[in-house]
C-alpha cells in the first residue's frame, strides 16, 4: 500500500514538474509575453500645445496681504512660448480706481477715527515689466466623471517700472523693483483657459517717516487666457493602435 501511494506522488510531481519546466511551453509563455508587450501603447499626446504661440492674459484682481486697504486691479500679460515649459512676456497691471474701487479697510477707518492713530501702508498706482516664465508642472484630472480637463502650474520671475504712493503720502513716485508669481492655467479648450494667479510684487517704498522701506503686496487674480493661433500641430504623427 505504501510503495503504490509513493509511487503515484511519484507520477504526479513528475507530470507537474515537465509540464512546468517543459521548454516548448516556456516559449510560449514568453511569446505570449511578447506580443501581449507590443500591443501595449500609451499614445496619450499633450492636449494642448504652447510652443510658438502666443498667449493674451486678462484678468482681475485684488490685493490679499494687507490689513490697513483692499486695492483691485486689472491686469494684462503678453507672453510668447519659446518652447513648451518656457515663455516670456510683458505685464502691465492698473491699480488706481481713486475712490470708486478699493480703498482703507473698515476696521482701520474706525480705528483712526477713534484714536487718531495713521499708519502708513504702501499703494500701488500702476507697474509694466518683463518677466520670464517656467512650466514645472502639468496633467490633467476628471471633471464630474464627464470630461477630461488638462491644466498646468507655471512661476514666474521679472523686473517692474513702478508707479507708487502710499496712504499718507499721496504724491506719486517712481520706482524699479521686481515681481515673482504662482499661475494656473486650466484649458477649456485649445486656445482658451482660465488662468489664475498669485503675486508679489516687492519694491523700495516711501513712507511717513520711513524712506527707502521694503515693501511688498501680495495680489490674487482670476481671468481668462488666449492662444493664437487658436490652432496646433503635433511635430510626430499620432499612430492609432486599435485601427491597425
Amino acid at each position: 500500500m505504501m510503495r503504490t501511494k509513493a509511487l503515484c506522488v511519484c507520477t504526479l510531481l513528475g507530470l507537474f514538474l515537465s509540464g512546468w519546466f517543459n521548454p516548448s511551453t516556456a516559449y510560449a509563455d514568453q511569446e505570449i509575453r511578447k506580443k501581449f508587450k507590443d500591443q501595449i501603447h500609451v499614445v496619450q499626446p499633450k492636449p494642448v500645445l504652447q510652443k510658438k504661440r502666443f498667449e493674451l492674459v486678462t484678468r482681475f484682481g485684488m490685493t490679499i496681504n494687507d490689513s490697513i486697504q483692499r486695492r483691485f486691479k486689472l491686469g494684462v500679460n503678453a507672453n510668447f512660448h519659446i518652447a513648451e515649459p518656457f515663455y516670456v512676456g510683458g505685464i502691465f497691471e492698473w491699480y488706481d480706481f481713486g475712490n470708486a474701487l478699493g480703498g482703507e479697510a473698515d476696521s482701520y477707518t474706525e480705528l483712526r477715527n477713534q484714536t487718531g492713530a495713521k499708519a502708513d501702508s504702501p499703494v500701488l498706482n500702476y507697474y509694466a515689466g518683463l518677466e520670464l516664465g517656467f512650466v514645472p508642472l502639468w496633467g490633467k484630472f476628471s471633471l464630474f466623471n464627464s470630461s477630461i480637463v488638462f491644466y498646468d502650474v507655471a512661476v514666474t520671475a521679472g523686473g517692474l517700472y513702478i508707479d507708487a504712493k502710499s496712504l499718507l503720502l499721496r504724491t506719486p513716485k517712481n520706482t524699479f523693483g521686481g515681481t515673482v508669481s504662482i499661475t494656473g492655467r486650466i484649458f477649456l479648450n485649445k486656445w482658451i483657459a482660465l488662468n489664475t494667479e498669485i503675486r508679489d510684487v516687492i519694491y523700495l517704498a516711501d513712507l511717513k517717516g520711513a524712506d527707502s522701506s521694503f515693501a511688498n503686496v501680495v495680489s490674487f487674480g482670476l481671468g481668462f487666457s488666449f492662444y493664437l493661433p487658436t490652432a496646433f500641430e503635433y511635430t510626430e504623427k499620432v499612430v492609432d493602435i486599435q485601427a491597425q
